[in-house]
């Protein structure tokens, strides 16, 4: 009786052995720390400035996160979709162009 893999019996381990290796070594640089250019982590957390937020408008800038989230919220609240963005002049709100007369009208009032 013969055996097909009789002589490569030692391959399968050595080549099972590089592809784990490989892969750790893939997922050690794809979660590494910022400073390694990581592929899962936001490396840049300094301020942005106000026109790199695409198509949303910037309605409110507050000094404050809290005060930020609060309008970010009160906004969610009457059905308008918000967000807050930490930027050079303190934390702005940002809404879609279509609602940003209904969003400026009602932080306005408040």
């Amino acid at each position: 009786m013969v055996c097909v893999f009789a002589d490569q019996y030692f391959l399968f381990p050595v080549v099972a052995i590089a592809l784990t290796a490989g892969m750790v070594l893939l997922c050690r640089w794809a979660f590494s720390r910022p400073k390694g250019g990581s592929l899962v982590r936001r490396t840049d957390y300094s301020p942005a400035d106000k026109t790199t937020f695409g198509l949303l408008v910037d309605v409110r800038t507050t000094s404050t996160y809290n005060e930020a989230r609060v309008s970010v919220s009160m906004l969610k609240d009457l059905g308008i979709k918000a967000t807050a963005a930490r930027t050079k002049e303190g934390w702005s709100v940002y809404v879609w162009p279509a609602d940003e007369a209904a969003a400026r009208g009602f932080l306005d009032a408040s």
